[in-house]
């Protein structure tokens, strides 16, 4: 992690910051290459010092050696108190006056013990998503790592889905979904497998249950393997049999949509010019207000990081990053379509790494 301590620590320098304290887990996971106490990392893993000259990684005991195989190059203090107790007391070793924080990504209880147990000259800076910022772009290493989990789970899901037929379960096609991933070499998901069907497919975050598939209705599976640290994720909207009349409608509106956006986009936009080239084709089909989330958000160590593909975003996307495309319809009391795949934008377009069928309406 050289590279992106260089990084950090030139920023710090920018903003004259003796130290900065990071508490983010994804952000401790990058620069450390430490995962903590479980995958995805939490919070109770640890937290990262960073100075000019010293990279010093807080953790329990427990996790210590853990932390020693993991973070080369780190020294590693183990707590014996909360981790914001151990932060301040590794901060008043180092000797500082101006140390950065993570006001976004901080327990308020964790900031209070640090202005209380610093000394009144220690001014406590935030720094917003400075680090977050430093991820945005993707190493050749890192689109690699991301290519690897997309690989794993775009195979689990042409195993798993030919295989779906009415009766299943939505909790029971989840489950062999995320075997599927370990099996081809996930250490997990990269966030809770999500089969939608039926009027279920109208909530684009369901968490599937009892219910069971029925004929011609959609059923959205999102899903996502985690591979040496990195995430995938991945929509296909399926169906048992011949699919209903609302679906042989909307599905090819959405597949026209993501169909426009991977046409169009590149680095240089802004996130609102991108989450136009979809929005246009589903406005103009008359669901404009059934498209209620963006156009997509950035993926690496989370599953959902910059930049965004929103309307809200005016900000230039960058070359290098990897990025969700997936458009959606959704009408309550039917149900839901939503096709999704991922790429990594350049400049003068967007190279897909997905590679999982897409469904077809003849």
């Amino acid at each position: 992690m050289p590279d992106r301590l260089a990084a950090l620590r030139e920023r710090i320098a920018e903003l004259g910051l003796d130290a900065i304290v990071i508490t983010h887990p994804s952000n401790r996971y990058y620069l450390t290459g430490y995962t903590g106490d479980d995958i995805p990392p939490n919070e109770s893993g640890g937290h990262v010092i960073i100075t000019p000259d010293r990279a010093v990684l807080v953790t329990s005991s427990v996790n210590s050696e853990q932390a020693r195989q993991q973070a080369s190059g780190f020294e590693v203090f183990d707590r014996v108190y909360g981790l914001a107790e151990a932060d301040a007391a590794v901060l008043q070793e180092i000797g500082v006056r101006r140390v950065g924080f993570e006001d976004k990504a901080i327990l308020y209880q964790d900031y209070r013990t640090l202005t209380e147990r610093l000394d009144d000259e220690v001014e406590l800076v935030p720094v917003g998503t400075l680090v977050d910022d430093l991820r945005l772009i993707k190493t050749q290493e890192e689109i690699a790592k991301i290519a690897r989990a997309i690989e794993v789970t775009d195979r689990a899901f042409e195993q798993v889905a030919p295989t779906i037929k009415a009766g299943d379960r939505e909790r029971d096609i989840a489950l062999r979904l995320e075997v599927a991933m370990r099996e081809l070499g996930a250490s997990g998901p990269s966030f809770p497998t999500i089969v939608a069907s039926g009027p279920n497919a109208a909530l684009p975050h369901h968490d599937p249950g009892d219910r069971q598939i029925q004929p011609g209705e959609p059923i959205v599976i999102d899903m996502g393997a985690r591979v040496d640290g990195y995430c995938a994720d991945l929509t296909r909207t399926v169906w048992v049999g011949e699919p209903d009349p609302r679906l042989r409608e909307i599905y090819p509106i959405v597949l026209r949509a993501l169909e426009t956006a991977e046409a169009g986009l590149k680095a240089g936009l802004t996130g609102r010019e991108a989450d136009a080239l979809a929005r246009g084709v589903i406005e103009q089909a008359g669901y404009g207000e059934a498209f209620g989330h963006s156009l997509g958000h950035g993926v690496g160590v989370r599953v959902h990081e910059g930049p965004a593909l929103s309307k809200r975003n005016e900000e230039p996307l960058p070359a290098g990053s990897v990025v969700t495309i997936e458009p959606g319809i959704y009408i309550p009391g039917w149900g839901g379509v939503r096709i999704e795949d991922v790429g990594v934008l350049e400049e003068d377009g967007v190279r897909i790494l997905t590679r999982a069928a897409k469904r077809s309406i003849d």
